[in-house]
């Protein structure tokens, strides 16, 4: 079978708070480049697009671009792709190396910011008796990092250069993360969970990830913990985690992911106690667009050369 052809791909950039700052850093490599939402395009134009660079789609959007060879993601989700109509066979690579520090730095800080009081400090009225605090301590405690992939291993070796220790959770805790005082199996979360200080969470979105931290894990957490998600929303159980917060168990959770975005402005969630939303935007910071450019270049390279796109991901479509 002829290998696919890179040299000029028709590419279209569906990405509306992105386009304008990315589309520079496309066109040195592909000059048939063009940025607008797919609904702008008329049938044939649709048609002739074989390279797609964007973040998330609607249901069926894709099976507008019968001619898609390639879809490279501003992002990593891609639990979204197969009801958007992804087609078997197409290429997906992923821009998932891109936000590491910047969504890394974010959980510590988000985590500092539970730990030192800042939401209550920050809250009107202001006044307290002076001197008063149940600020706590990052260094000397446990923090168990839920998901050890290249976001997990950068907060990892944030929190133990403040003097604090690590336990990884990875599927099968079969290989020591690097930088853990320990590495245990998603199945032993609740008895890791236990003998932990506080959590952050970092998990994709998979079948087996789904609510993985329920309400078995939040419980076994020690009173005063603090939790925050920068991973997938669905990791996280919502309901228990309100029933913790509420209870008073936990000092403060932060979520920067939620299950509909933007968050709705009657959601209860905005009321919860101790939970601070924030709007999914760990992963974000000023060279975001020339390096989510850069891993499109550098992909793009890979297959011009013969290679394997080094950001290749799979995603698994079922049939029916």
């Amino acid at each position: 079978m002829k290998a696919p052809d890179w040299h000029d791909p028709q590419v279209l950039v569906a990405h509306t708070a992105m386009a304008e700052e990315l589309l520079p850093h496309l066109q040195p490599l592909v000059m048939a480049a063009r940025a607008t939402s797919l609904l702008d395009l008329s049938r044939s134009e649709l048609a002739e697009i074989e390279v797609l660079i964007g973040h998330h789609f609607p249901a069926r959007s894709l099976t507008l671009l019968p001619g898609l060879r390639w879809l490279h993601l501003t992002g990593s989700g891609t639990d979204h792709l197969p009801a958007a109509g992804l087609a078997p066979g197409t290429l997906v690579t992923n821009s998932a190396r891109v936000p590491v520090e910047s969504v890394a730095e974010y959980a510590l800080s988000a985590l500092l910011m539970l730990l030192k009081e800042f939401p209550t400090l920050s809250a009107r009225p202001q006044r307290r008796p002076w001197h008063t605090s149940t600020a706590t301590m990052l260094s000397g405690s446990t923090v168990l990092v839920v998901g050890a992939g290249r976001i997990g291993q950068s907060v990892i070796r944030r929190i133990t250069a403040l003097g604090a220790r690590c336990v990884a959770v990875t599927r099968t805790g079969e290989r020591d993360v690097p930088g853990a005082d320990r590495t245990v199996g998603a199945g032993r979360l609740a008895e890791a969970a236990a003998t932990a200080d506080h959590m952050v969470c970092c998990l994709p979105a998979t079948t087996g990830t789904h609510h993985l931290v329920n309400g078995d894990v939040l419980s076994a957490l020690p009173t005063g913990a603090a939790l925050v998600n920068v991973g997938r929303a669905g990791t996280v159980d919502d309901m228990a985690l309100r029933e913790a917060l509420e209870a008073g168990t936990l000092r403060g959770a932060l979520l920067d992911v939620h299950d509909t975005e933007p968050l709705p402005a009657d959601d209860p969630r905005w009321h919860i106690p101790g939970l601070v939303i924030s709007p999914h935007c760990a992963f974000a910071f000023p060279g975001e667009p020339a390096a989510v450019g850069q891993a499109f270049q550098d992909n793009l390279t890979d297959l011009r050369a013969g290679r394997a796109a080094r950001d290749t991901v799979m995603v698994e479509i079922h049939s029916g």
